[in-house]
């Protein structure tokens, strides 16, 4: 498989609808804004240099990560200068929490996005861990 065949087997993976269905969640929601991580793990599973994809993108990757939040698990709370990504929640359920507004539950099935400027963290209230699956657009500092 060459390399643009592998760039387009990922972001369309992360388009692809899977099912599962984690329980319904129980917890109460993070106290203030978190700086750290709790219960959040990933692995990144592909990363493909986009340097002779697209010339304005050379110093850039595609990167496709599985990320598992354990129940009242969180990120801290980051943003996406300069790195939008899409997210497919696999299993279970997530709050994503945007700042300075209110916080909304992504299930399985369902896919948030993270555009340029935005702020947030996400946490897990459930009984289960939530698996997702992340692609962004990462610098060669991030990877």
């Amino acid at each position: 498989m060459d390399r643009k065949s592998i760039t387009l087997l990922i972001v369309l993976l992360v388009l692809v609808a899977a099912s599962g269905f984690g329980k319904e969640p129980k917890k109460e929601a993070v106290t203030g804004r978190p700086d750290k991580n709790v219960g959040f793990h990933s692995r990144t599973l592909r990363l493909t240099p986009l340097k002779g994809e697209i010339a304005s993108l050379e110093h850039t990757s595609l990167r496709m990560r599985l990320i598992t939040v354990e129940p009242e698990g969180h990120t801290a709370l980051h943003v996406h200068k300069d790195r939008p990504g899409i997210v497919y929640v696999v299993s279970g359920a997530i709050y994503n929490h945007p700042k300075d507004k209110k916080p909304k539950k992504v299930r399985a099935g369902e896919v948030f996005y993270e555009t340029q400027g935005y702020t947030h963290y996400i946490e897990n209230r459930g009984e289960v861990s939530a698996t997702l699956i992340s692609a962004d657009i990462v610098t060669r500092a991030e990877e």
